[in-house]
């Protein structure tokens, strides 16, 4: 069975599979072990804890990587709904549209897209 690259699979010194969620939760209360910790995600040391990843290799089987850090992204939960001429898209908060603004274009988050502004392709923003 194929594993996506992705997906994480960790386990102990001992050959333990462990919890990802559950483990972050634990450690992420130890103020020491925060590399960082902002709205773009969450960075643990985790070095000293003899966490290991396991990689899928060609063979089937796995290969066991020491971890120094784990990292949790954090995505933009909010998703808007915006009419954009006859096309109804559901785009995250912080999408970016290029807007035609008199004769220059410019950047726009989706959540600062307002009825009346024309895309840089010409399609007007409804809603």
């Amino acid at each position: 069975m194929a594993i996506p690259a992705e997906q994480v699979m960790l386990v102990d010194s001992a050959g333990k599979i462990v919890d990802v969620d559950a483990f972050v939760e634990r450690y992420r209360k130890e103020p020491e072990r925060i590399l960082a910790d902002d709205e773009v995600g969450l960075v643990l040391y985790v070095g000293d804890l003899g966490i290991y990843s396991l990689k899928p290799t060609d063979s089937g089987t796995f290969l066991a990587q020491p971890l120094t850090e784990i990292s949790r992204p954090r995505f933009s939960p909010r998703v808007l709904r915006k009419q954009i001429g006859a096309t109804v898209l559901s785009v995250t908060a912080d999408a970016v549209f290029v807007v035609k603004e008199q004769n220059a274009l410019k950047k726009v988050r989706a959540d600062k897209l307002e009825p009346g502004m024309v895309l840089a392709s010409g399609e007007k923003v409804y809603r």
